[in-house]
C-alpha cells in the first residue's frame, strides 16, 4: 500500500463531498486545529489519521457486507486503498457490472456523502480520531498555550462586543430618522388609500348588480365582468321516482343563483 496515493486520494475524495473543495489540511483546520498541530500531524503522523478516517468513511457507505459495491467503487476510485486507481470501466468489469451501473452507484456513494447528516458524522468522527493521535505521540498541550489562547479569546470576544455595541448605536439612530419618515409618509398616504379602497369596494358591488341586471358579461378598460349562470341541478330522489310515469319531470328541475366575478384583463 502507497500512502502517498492513498492521501492523494482521499484528498480528492474530500474536495468533491465538501464545500469548497476542501482537502484534508484545510478540514482539520476548519475543525479547530491550529497550523501548528496540523503541520505537526502532516510532517509524519497522518499515515493512522488517513487510515481511521477512511474505516469512519467506509461505516457510511454500503459495501461492507459485500451486498453493494459503493465503497469498493469509491475506493478504487480514488486510491482509498493506497493501490493506484482504476477507471470506473475496469472496476466495472471486475464487478460483473455494466460502466453505466457503477457510474451510478459511484455518485448516488458520493451524493450520500455530501448530506449534512454524513458530512457531521466524518467531521465529528475525524476530530476523534485526530484528539487521540495528537494525544498519544505528543500529550497534553501546555497550560500555558490554553491559557494563552483563552486571554485571546476574551480580548477579541470583547472587541467583537465593543464592536456590536456600536454599531447597534449607529443602526438604531439610522432607523430612528427613517421611522419618523416612514410615519410622516404613512400619515401622508393612509388617507388617500382608505379613501380608493372604499370607493373601489362600493363601486364593484354596483357593477356586480348591475351586471347581474345586464345577465351577461361585460368588458370595459382592464376589468372583465363575467357573468356565470347559475349551477342547474336536479331533484335526484324526484327523479327516481317520477322521471318514468311523469312527462312534467321539469318540475323537479332547480337552479341555482348567478353570480358576477371581475377579472383584470391584460391590455393589448
Amino acid at each position: 500500500m502507497d500512502f502517498a496515493l492513498q492521501r492523494s486520494g482521499l484528498d480528492k475524495f474530500l474536495s468533491l463531498i465538501l464545500p469548497d473543495g476542501m482537502d484534508l489540511a484545510g478540514l482539520l483546520l476548519d475543525l479547530g486545529f491550529d497550523q501548528e498541530q496540523v503541520d505537526f500531524l502532516v510532517a509524519g503522523h497522518l499515515e493512522p489519521v488517513v487510515s481511521q478516517f477512511i474505516d469512519a468513511v467506509q461505516k457510511r457507505l454500503p459495501g461492507s457486507s459485500g451486498k453493494d459495491p459503493s465503497f469498493y467503487l469509491i475506493s478504487r476510485r480514488f486510491s482509498l486503498d493506497g493501490e493506484v486507481a482504476e477507471p470506473l470501466e475496469t472496476i466495472a468489469a471486475r464487478l460483473d457490472i455494466s460502466p453505466e451501473y457503477a457510474r451510478r452507484l459511484s455518485e448516488d456513494a458520493l451524493e450520500s456523502c455530501r448530506t449534512k447528516t454524513a458530512l457531521e458524522h466524518f467531521r465529528k468522527a475525524l476530530r476523534f480520531i485526530v484528539i487521540a493521535q495528537l494525544a498519544s505521540i505528543a500529550g497534553r498541550p501546555p497550560r500555558e498555550r490554553v491559557a494563552d489562547k483563552l486571554e485571546r479569546l476574551s480580548n477579541l470576544r470583547g472587541a467583537s462586543t465593543v464592536a456590536h455595541l456600536d454599531y447597534d448605536s449607529k443602526k438604531a439612530g439610522i432607523l430612528k430618522k427613517v421611522q419618523d419618515e416612514l410615519d410622516a409618509l404613512d400619515a401622508e398616504y393612509n388617507p388617500l388609500f382608505e379613501t380608493a379602497d372604499g370607493n373601489i369596494h362600493d363601486l364593484e358591488a354596483e357593477i356586480k348588480n348591475d351586471v347581474l341586471l345586464f345577465g351577461e358579461s361585460i368588458q370595459a378598460g382592464s376589468v372583465h365582468a363575467v357573468f356565470v349562470q347559475g349551477r342547474v341541478s336536479w331533484d335526484n330522489d324526484g327523479m327516481e321516482h317520477y322521471a318514468a310515469a311523469h312527462p312534467d319531470i321539469l318540475q323537479f328541475r332547480k337552479q341555482g343563483k348567478p353570480s358576477v366575478t371581475l377579472r383584470s384583463v391584460e391590455e393589448k
